[in-house]
């Protein structure tokens, strides 16, 4: 019995405490006069000087490490890309184009030549639009961010065939040029993600070993993701032709890869701090 009286005793000197703070400062005082605590976005965070270790170091850290790899992520990406551009047909291949950014000098992708929609790919893409975009009255009130979801989705495809029917010709994108510069920006993005952490992440009490895995579960996630991601794209646009490509481009690229990391940092934040 003992320590729950410790408890209500703890418990009523700091309810004490907080009624003599708001009687001394009204302003933060509530109805019943006890003391309105400032919210966590409005207050200062403690930030000694050795944890800028954690925000420019360990990202530092990370970045080289990923940067002298480059050859054994480049490995592994062909390798990936060379599986299932055998396996999935004639009409993809492995290719690799060179890029500007230093201590890197190719990066692999899978080369397709996507043609433009005949007559059916064009009907079947108007038909699955509708469908998708009428399925999301039949889902529960419950699944509502994956109604408004499949609805962006099908939007977006609408808004590509109403485009494809009128002004096919025009369309300034090809399927290997753009399946190349998204890898690219992938490539960017693996690097980038230690930093991101580290200055969004790495501020708090975390300790050093929690604030390394974190980087190193999102970095490992993009190895992994990206050449299949894009291998599955590129495979899309050439079966089904370059009326999928702005679907892929504004929302099974980027997007998706900065939703995983976001899906980390969400998690990651409800570690318990040591602070």
């Amino acid at each position: 019995m003992k320590p729950a009286q410790d408890d209500k005793s703890v418990k009523a000197k700091v309810h004490v405490k907080t009624r003599r703070d708001a009687a001394i400062n009204p302003r933060f005082a509530g109805f019943g006069g006890q003391l309105i605590q400032t919210h966590r976005a409005l207050r200062r965070l403690s930030f000694p000087r050795s944890r800028w270790i954690d925000v420019l170091l360990v990202p530092a850290l990370i970045f080289f490490c990923t940067l002298l790899a480059w050859p054994l992520i480049t490995d592994l990406w062909s390798g990936i890309i060379h599986f299932w551009a055998s396996g999935l047909g004639d009409g993809m291949m492995l290719k690799a184009d060179k890029t500007s950014f230093p201590g890197i000098q190719s990066v692999p992708y899978a080369y397709v030549q996507a043609a433009l929609p005949t007559p059916v790919q064009w009907w079947t893409g108007m038909l699955a639009s509708i469908a998708l975009l009428l399925a999301t009255a039949l889902l529960p009130a419950r699944m509502l961010p994956i109604s408004y979801t499949l609805r962006v989705m099908a939007m977006i495809q609408l808004a590509s065939q109403f485009y494809f029917y009128f002004w096919a010709a025009e369309f300034p994108y090809q399927s290997a040029s753009s399946i190349s510069a998204l890898t690219q920006a992938s490539m960017v993005l693996l690097l980038l993600t230690p930093w991101i952490y580290g200055l969004l992440y790495n501020i708090f009490d975390f300790g050093i070993p929690r604030k390394i895995l974190l980087s190193l579960m999102a970095v490992f996630y993009l190895i992994v993701l990206t050449p299949f991601q894009y291998t599955f794209a590129a495979w899309v646009m050439l079966q089904y032709s370059l009326l999928w490509h702005p679907l892929i481009y504004l929302l099974g690229s980027s997007l998706l890869q900065f939703g995983a990391l976001v899906g980390f940092y969400s998690w990651a934040m409800s570690w318990e701090r040591r602070e």
